[in-house]
């Protein structure tokens, strides 16, 4: 029986480790992936791409965990570009097509992330509109467009994917430097004001709905390869606890599992998955509970109380709050409030496939961070990050 670390879990032909390349792109993907300028936060081609068949592609570096976040992107690009709704999709998730946004982040999807891709469309239909002009002989500020098709007053017309459809922009945006949720770029054209929005404050239905409740569309755990291997973690009893030692034997009779350890982590392997299942049941392991890791439940409050300030910063500070409260007159009053401890945790199983190669990396992944966990599987594998590519499925 061979135990493999979790290095070579990944590096090998470890659990969620499967042997073939990553799937080919879309057709409409493929169309603008060929010759794009390099994915960076600096170029507009990084956010917002038209198609030959007049089509929008906004790509978003968060995701949808739920918010409904990929209809209100499209409605925000449509406003921008005065194309219609429908028409536009949004590309989210994916460290091969977006850059770091931050993932989910709970509501920074539309105040940071739509602000970004508001910008980008905004751009993107001031070059068009430039380049309108140039082909129609037209000042730019006596043109109008309409569903993608820019318009002259005596009639004659083009539309954007004869202007760039299949192409490229290739214009620099200003980038404030920021990665994550802070990420933000500056625009020459001034965004649409909520008076001019035709698209922005309607109902449209959200596109993830259907196919989560008919379950027509791949989840995590849908994704399956030929030749792929299984995995399951081992879990403690209890939380804080150390592994004394593994029975491998315990598991013998189970064709193709293995275990696999590194230091307190174990995880059990096998070619099919209800095989992993039994192994994780079977596998014999000695755990070592540590005394004292926790405090007690009646004393939990007390114990954060009394933690240690590691960092402290005032961001936003306007006017002295001392003086204030010192003030005559002003009475102050104070109050404690204590509720039960909650754990930012997901309420399923965590599940993820990986594509391990010796010069690269593909990761399908559920979480609300695609980019921290390409990040995480390069150090994890000594690679650049460039060389890992996370995609997050629903």
């Amino acid at each position: 029986m061979t135990t493999l670390t979790r290095r070579e879990f990944l590096k090998t032909s470890g659990a969620l480790v499967v042997s073939f390349a990553a799937p080919p792109l879309t057709g409409a993907v493929a169309q603008v992936a060929a010759g794009k300028p390099a994915l960076v936060p600096t170029e507009l081609d990084s956010w917002i791409a038209v198609l030959p068949d007049g089509r929008v592609q906004a790509f978003f570096g968060k995701m949808d965990m739920g918010q409904g976040l990929e209809v209100v992107i499209a409605q925000i690009v449509a406003d921008e570009l005065d194309v219609a709704c429908d028409k536009v999709d949004v590309l989210m998730g994916d460290t091969g097509t977006s850059c770091n946004q931050g993932g989910a982040s709970g509501s920074t999807g539309v105040s940071n992330g739509g602000r970004l891709l508001r910008s980008a469309a905004a751009e993107a239909r001031r070059l068009l509109l430039e380049s309108g002009s140039k082909r129609l002989g037209v000042p730019a500020e006596q043109l109008r467009v309409e569903e993608g098709i820019i318009l002259s007053q005596d009639g004659r017309k083009v539309a954007y994917s004869e202007l760039v459809g299949g192409k490229y922009f290739h214009h620099p945006v200003e980038w404030n430097k920021q990665v994550g949720n802070a990420m933000d770029i500056k625009v020459q054209a001034k965004p649409k004001t909520p008076q001019e929005y035709r698209v922005v404050g309607k109902s449209f239905a959200r596109r993830d709905v259907a196919w989560k409740v008919y379950g027509t569309d791949r989840f995590v755990t849908d994704v399956r390869v030929k030749g792929m291997l299984h995995a399951r973690v081992i879990r403690p009893p209890r939380a804080a606890c150390k592994v004394r030692g593994v029975d491998e034997a315990s598991i013998r009779s189970i064709r193709g599992a293995r275990v696999v350890r590194e230091k307190d982590f174990v995880a059990v392997v096998a070619p099919r998955e209800w095989d992993a299942v039994r192994a994780a049941q079977r596998l014999k392991v000695d755990w070592h509970a540590l005394d004292g890791a926790f405090p007690a439940m009646d004393s939990l409050h007390e114990h954060i109380r009394g933690a240690k300030v590691v960092k402290r910063e005032e961001p936003v500070k306007k006017g002295d709050l001392a003086a204030a409260f010192s003030a005559p007159g002003v009475r102050i009053v104070e109050a404690q409030y204590e509720w039960p401890f909650q754990s930012h945790a997901s309420m399923g199983p965590g599940c993820a496939v990986a594509d391990a190669k010796a010069d690269r990396c593909t990761v399908w992944t559920g979480s609300q961070k695609p980019h921290f966990v390409r990040d995480g599987v390069a150090r994890l594998l000594g690679m650049a990050p460039e060389k890992v590519r996370a995609i997050w499925v629903a």
